[in-house]
């Protein structure tokens, strides 16, 4: 699973059964510090409602139909991060 920052949206007009009625949203993946990652930029299916600028938490494979294909999806909205380490901070 990644970290990622929600940072837009993909309108596509024609889409596979399995992904008609789903969002597709742009992603930038997040270091340890929670700044965004140079060439870490996704697509995703959001399965939980995310919206702009949103932290979410998403699975890089989770498979909509294993036989025909895998894509990433978003599986939560991050409300929190918290760090175990000396010296560092949490955000929100």
């Amino acid at each position: 699973m990644i970290l990622a920052k929600v940072v837009g949206h993909v309108i596509a007009t024609q889409k596979c059964d399995a992904l008609k009625g789903s969002n597709l949203l742009i992603l930038n993946a997040l270091g340890d510090d929670l700044t965004p990652l140079k060439d870490r930029t996704y697509v995703a299916v959001d399965c939980v409602g995310a919206g702009q600028d949103d932290i979410v938490l998403a699975e890089k494979y989770l498979a909509l139909n294993k036989e025909s294909y895998k894509a990433m999806s978003i599986v939560a909205i991050v409300e929190k991060v918290y760090r175990d380490v000396k010296g560092s901070k949490t955000h929100e």
